[in-house]
Parts: structure tokens; sequence; C-alpha cells
């Protein structure tokens, strides 16, 4: 479905007539004319081989740390002798291992919908390496429901014998067995009843001592078995999980793109890897904000200018009414495109190297459609020759912006330490009613989380961690058991306390757009360096990007005293690091300073 545009509307046919008729503009008021109309737009860089991609393909066969948690368990007598807090188990963050593969596998592959624009990674290869942790995940399963069931037919009384102890255990558990005690000593009554149950079990078993000599030693061996099954299946599945994360390690070869047996996962990756790149981008309202969703959670507060255009001097009108004369006269006639053309070639050229100064890393200057996240589901998935919305890329600021549902922007994008930071301004100009409003939207792209940022180790590190596995692989069993245990108890409990209740299924997709890297980033930046590439990167960009815009309106004759009053404003915006650092960035053609509040630069001002 292609988004509904000015073309279905009465703007489409005024623009028609104008362009079959000629019409003559008033003197010196910006309008757009048909002839100067675009047939391109400018489209985004191949996407890097960052190691943010590496890491994110690496994280979803990752392992929770047994060893750790064993430190734990044996530090909790201690913790309780010297009066400590209890600490809880490490477990696997949700945005790590097989929850991060499910996860994305049901919010982004499998679901139709468009994923969001990819920045600072490539999504193909993470759901690659998605796909193969959940087949991993399945053949794990089945090999362990089928080391159970041979354990069951070889030694049928010893399974039996496990289940029976495992429900007595659960049975006596939490002081029952005192509280049985307690009650047969309250009276003479119960005490003969408590004797008459322990006679009766004592005859029984005395019945029945043969086939329970020969349940207790099946149940031995049926245990030990079982034990040492589970271990190797969960050491081959640790070393098979290691050798992925070694084989994305950062090196000359690419990651696969292409998930190995499995043709209708490699076919969705293959239609993903198509339409990550597709330059539309969903905004949405994020507590109090707007943000594009892909483009970073941290998103910073629009910097917006809204002049009147009238000619430099026009402020000087007769007394005889020609003050409306006045301001026209000199004003050179340009449309948004001509505007938005001369900011793009202005930040392509921050790409090279620049005289006496180094060129911004990553820089990619493209341009994007601003699409409403409602809309999201509704858009083409299939992949083609053209992208679906290219039309109205071209066409998107043709006419004039109002009631227009998909609106195009320039995006300058800046990636740096590795894909961790990814740094995106959006811009967008509008001409209507003789007013130009310029706009720009920064969003920031934080660091992946600890626990997402999975890299294998080098050299004896890696051997060190390769020689744990099998002291990982019997805790991963001791867990198993554990969780089995829990599992049973728990369904024991549903059944005594759910009696005709019904179940509540999962929430369906709502179509809403979703990212795989915002979901796994942090919600702020921390490292000190890196929050201030940040904001040198954000400054840079916005102020070239209004620069540009001074400059184009001044060589047009437009008057720029407002527009600099409304930039300064807009630019020199205080952004809080800490307690009182302060970064103040420069308006375009104005003096930059850093420094604390209440500190003023004692340093000359340096034209740009």
């Amino acid at each position: 479905m292609v988004l509904a545009s000015w073309k279905d509307g009465a703007t489409g046919r005024w623009l028609k007539s104008r362009s079959t008729e000629e019409v003559e503009p008033e003197p010196g008021v910006p309008f757009e004319r048909p002839s100067s109309w675009r047939a391109d737009y400018a489209k985004r860089d191949p996407i890097p081989d960052t190691g943010v991609t590496r890491q994110m393909a690496a994280s979803v066969h990752d392992r929770p740390n047994r060893v750790k948690q064993l430190q734990v368990l044996l530090g909790r007598p201690r913790d309780i002798a010297l009066g400590r807090r209890r600490r809880a188990l490490p477990q696997l963050s949700p945005s790590a291992g097989e929850q991060l593969a499910r996860w994305a596998l049901r919010e982004v592959l499998f679901v139709a919908k468009r994923p969001v624009p990819s920045y600072g990674f490539s999504l193909a290869p993470v759901l690659a390496h998605c796909v193969a942790a959940r087949r991993q995940w399945r053949l794990r399963t089945v090999s362990l429901i089928t080391v159970v069931i041979v354990t069951g037919v070889r030694y049928p009384l010893g399974a039996v014998g496990i289940v029976a102890g495992a429900l007595l255990h659960m049975w006596l558990r939490g002081g029952k067995v005192s509280r049985i005690l307690r009650w047969g000593t309250t009276s003479l009554v119960s005490f003969v009843l408590l004797g008459l149950v322990v006679l009766a079990a004592y005859q029984l078993a005395g019945n029945y001592a043969p086939l329970l000599r020969t349940g207790l030693r099946q149940s031995l061996r049926a245990a030990s078995l079982l034990a040492l099954a589970v271990t190797a299946v969960y050491v081959v599945d640790r070393s098979v999980a290691w050798c992925y994360v070694i084989a994305v390690r950062r090196g000359p070869h690419r990651i696969g793109e292409a998930p190995s047996a499995a043709p209708f996962a490699a076919k969705r990756v293959a239609a993903v890897k198509v339409t990550e790149t597709w330059q539309a981008i969903a905004y949405e309202r994020d507590g109090k904000g707007d943000r594009f969703v892909g483009a970073g959670r941290l998103a910073w507060p629009k910097g917006s200018s809204r002049i009147q255009l009238k000619a430099a001097g026009g402020d000087d009108a007769d007394d005889d009414g020609s003050q409306q004369h006045n301001e026209l006269e000199g004003l050179r006639e340009f449309e948004a495109d001509e505007l938005m053309d001369q900011v793009r070639r202005q930040l392509e050229s921050l790409r090279g190297v620049l005289i006496e100064t180094h060129s911004l890393p990553n820089c990619d200057v493209s341009e994007m459609l601003g699409i409403p996240d409602s809309q999201w589901e509704e858009l083409p998935t299939t992949p083609a020759d053209q992208w679906p919305e290219a039309d109205e890329m071209i066409s998107g600021a043709r006419g004039a912006p109002s009631s227009v549902v998909s609106r195009r922007y320039l995006a300058a994008q800046v990636v740096s330490w590795d894909g961790q930071i990814v740094v995106t301004v959006f811009a967008h100009a509008a001409l209507e009613g003789r007013t130009l409003h310029f706009v720009t939207r920064p969003h920031v792209m934080t660091p992946l989380l600890k626990e997402t940022a999975v890299e294998a180790r080098r050299g004896w590190a890696l051997a060190g961690d390769l020689s744990l596995v099998p002291l990982h692989a019997v805790g991963d069993a001791a867990a198993l058991a554990h969780g089995a245990y829990q599992v049973v108890r728990r369904s024991f409990r549903l059944i005594k306390s759910q009696s005709g209740t019904g179940l509540v299924g999962l929430d369906d997709d709502d179509g809403k757009p979703v990212s795989l890297r915002e979901h796994c980033s942090r919600r702020s930046v921390e490292d000190m360096h890196e929050w201030e590439d940040v904001l040198r990167h954000v400054s840079i960009l916005q102020t070239w990007m209004f620069a540009r815009v001074r400059v184009f309106l001044a060589e047009h004759g437009a008057d720029l005293g407002e527009f600099d009053k409304q930039v300064s404003t807009a630019i020199n915006q205080t952004i809080v690091i800490g307690d009182k650092n302060q970064v103040i960035t420069a308006a375009a053609g104005k003096d930059s300073s850093q420094g604390a509040p209440d500190q003023a630069s004692a340093e000359p001002s340096k034209k740009e």
C-alpha cells in the first residue's frame, strides 16, 4: 500500500492545472515551479560492517554463567553469617541469549510488517543467527526429550521411583513432617491414628520389599544415566554455541546472511535485507517528545526556525502604504527542494578531508520519508526492484506541506565507536504562505547493553573459557532438574487454586514498528568520551545545516534578522552533563564557548 499523498487531493489538481497553463507569479514571492522539480533523491550508503553487528550476532548464542551462580550459592552461608542481604543468582538478560533470539524472530522476522531502517549495524546477519540459535534450541529440546524417554524405557521402575520421590518431596517440604509429628502428640486419638498409618506403611513395604529394592537400584541407575546424558547434551550445545561466537569474531571475512537448512527463514531474511535499506522511517510519540523509530531512543528536542520571508531592508516602509512592495522587492524566488539540496551538498562536503581538519567518520547524507507509526503495518514488505515509496520521495516537497501524510527529511548520520554510537540529525524545510519553517531533530543511538555486547576472547583467555564448558554443562543439567521440579510444583498449585479459570493468551502484535538495535541499547551514553563525541557530532551537523540555510537565504536576498534570533535560541541550547559541565554549541556564523553555566569564555570568538 502506498501512502496517501498530496496527489490524491485538491493540491494535486492545482499543480496539474499550473503545469498546463502559464502562471505569472507575483514579483519576489517564492513559489515552486514544475520546471525545477527533481527526478531523483539522495540514497543511503551501504550498511557498514561494524563490531555491533558481530556482537549482537554472538549474543544470541550466549549462555548463563554457571560458575558465577555456583560462587553465589557457595557464598550465601557466609552472607547469612555476616548478616548480609541474600544475593540473587546472576541470570542471563532478556536482551541476550535465546530470549533475544525469540524476541527478534517474533517481533522482527516473522511479522507482517516492514523492519525499520538499520543504523550502524546490519540486521540480516543478526536475524540469521537468531534463526540458528532457535534451531539449536529445538535440537537441544528434542535431544533432552529423547534422553528422558530412553531412560524411562531402559529403567521403568527407576523412572517411577524418581517421579515418586520428587512428588513425595514436594508434599513433605515446608515443615509438613514436623507439623504431622506435632499433630500426633496433641491427643491420644491422633497418636493412635499416626501409629496405625506408620504400621500400615511398614507392612506394605515388607510385602513389596523385593520390588522396592529393585526400584531403588533402578532409580539410582536411571538418575546416573540421566545426569550423564543430559550433561553430555549440554556440553555439545555449549560447544556449538561457542563455535558460533568464535565464527563472528572481527576478521577479514563477513558474517553469513542466510541461515542454512531453513529455506523459509532464509527467504524472510533475504526480504529483510532489502527492506531494511528502504528509506521510509516511522515517527511516534515517546513520552512528551517525538522520535523516529530505529534512529535511537535518545531523541533530543527539535531545533527550529520559522520566519516570514521578506527582502533585506524591507522594513523601511513609506507612509503611502507601500509596505508590501518593500518587503518583497529584491527577494528572489526559490523552492524548499532547492534549499534542501544546498544543505545536502554542504553536508556531503564533510565526508571528504577538509582543510586543516578531519572529516566526520562514516558520514552518510541521505533522504528519508517520515511516516506515522500507525500506518507502518500497512506499508508493503515484499522486496521489489523499485522502492514502493520512491515516487513519493521525489514528489514529497512539490506541493504545500499541510495535510501531507508522508514528508521528506534530510538525514545526516555519523557512525562512530565501531557502530556503538550513531548520531543522526533529521532536517525538514517547509515553504508555505511566504513562511519558511526549517526544523532539525537530533537522534542518538546509544551503545549496546553490557549483556548484549558479547565477543569471544582470544589466546589463553579463550582456552580457559572453553575448558570450563563441562563445568557449565553440569550446572545446566542441575538448573534443568531444578526448573522441571519448580514447574511441576507450580502446576499442582495452579490446579488447586485456578479451578475453572481460563488461560490468558499472549498479546497480538499491534503492528507498531520496533527496532532490534534499540531493544538492545542502553537508555543513555555513560562513557565520558563517547558523550563528548555525541555532543560534538550533533553540534557540527546542526551548525552546518543552519549555516547553509543562512547563506542560502542571504543569496536570495532574504532578511536574516529574525532568522538569526531564532537560530541562536534553537542551537545555543545548554546540554547539562552531570552537575555543572556544559557545552554550548555555536549558531550559524556565531561564537562558540564551552564551560560552566556561570563562566564565560575568555577566548576571542572565531568566525566559521
